[in-house]
């Protein structure tokens, strides 16, 4: 637990992703709990027109691709307020890590999953270095944890993406900036609608990481699976990747 607990009444809030699935339902969570502005950045900002008719001048739909620097940079020209960062844009192709096409897949999964976050936050870093009570949230996944061989180079960028959010804590332990990593199970959205499992709603996922917000929690595992999963592996790290390994596609 942090000692940075950040209330998002009157605050500042950029979500990548934010025109739908978790990232839609985290841009909605913001709003509904008092935030002040929230920047949803999506490569179709059009996308966001039914929430920018419903919230008005709280909500600025921004057109960001976070795999493209110049794209980051116009965001971070017109986003110069932000107090929290919220890493939700990502891709996901079901695959394996012995298929012919794996390093492609690879390279698919890394310039968004990676990349693109490294690239987003680090945009943002001396920025919310410098107020108080600032936040970066990395959504990771369950699949950080330990490989899913359906999703075989999915897993492996979203457990770079756990060790990110760990080094940016580390890097950031002397800074009034909490760093949050997000583990979601399934979770019904377009990008899972393949995946044959239970599945969670995007809308407890979004109060998950705002509770954690104003908690101050540095790993929030959102819904029912990782609830379960997040005690598990926290114990026996080695029986959740065995578990996940029967989980080929």
């Amino acid at each position: 637990m942090s000692d940075v607990k950040i209330n998002p009444e009157g605050k500042v809030a950029l979500v990548s992703g934010g025109n739908r699935g978790i990232g839609k339902a985290i841009v909605i969570e913001l709003l509904e709990r008092g935030a002040s502005k929230v920047y949803a950045g999506a490569r179709n900002p059009d996308t966001l027109s039914v929430l920018k008719d419903k919230y008005g001048d709280r909500l600025i739909p921004l057109k960001l691709d976070v795999t493209d620097s110049q794209s980051i940079a116009e965001v971070v020209k017109v986003a110069g307020d932000v107090e929290i960062l919220i890493n939700n844009a990502g891709v996901l192709k079901f695959d394996s890590l012995i298929a012919e096409d794996a390093a492609e897949n690879f390279a698919y999964h890394l310039s968004v999953n990676v990349n693109g976050l490294i690239g987003l936050t680090n945009a943002f870093i001396a920025q919310l270095k410098a107020k108080p009570n600032t936040a970066i949230v990395n959504v990771s996944s369950l699949a950080g944890l330990a490989n899913m061989p359906s999703i075989g180079t999915y897993s492996v960028t979203k457990a770079a993406v756990h060790s990110i959010t760990q080094g940016y804590r580390a890097e950031l332990v002397n800074d009034d900036v909490l760093v949050t990593g997000v583990y979601p199970g399934p979770i019904d959205t377009d990008m899972a609608k393949d995946l044959q499992m239970d599945k969670d709603s995007p809308e407890n996922v979004a109060k998950a990481i705002v509770d954690g917000l104003e908690s101050g929690s540095e790993d929030v595992f959102p819904d029912a699976m990782s609830s379960q999963v997040g005690v598990a592996y926290a114990t026996n790290p080695k029986a959740i990747e065995k578990e996940f390994a029967t989980y080929v596609g």
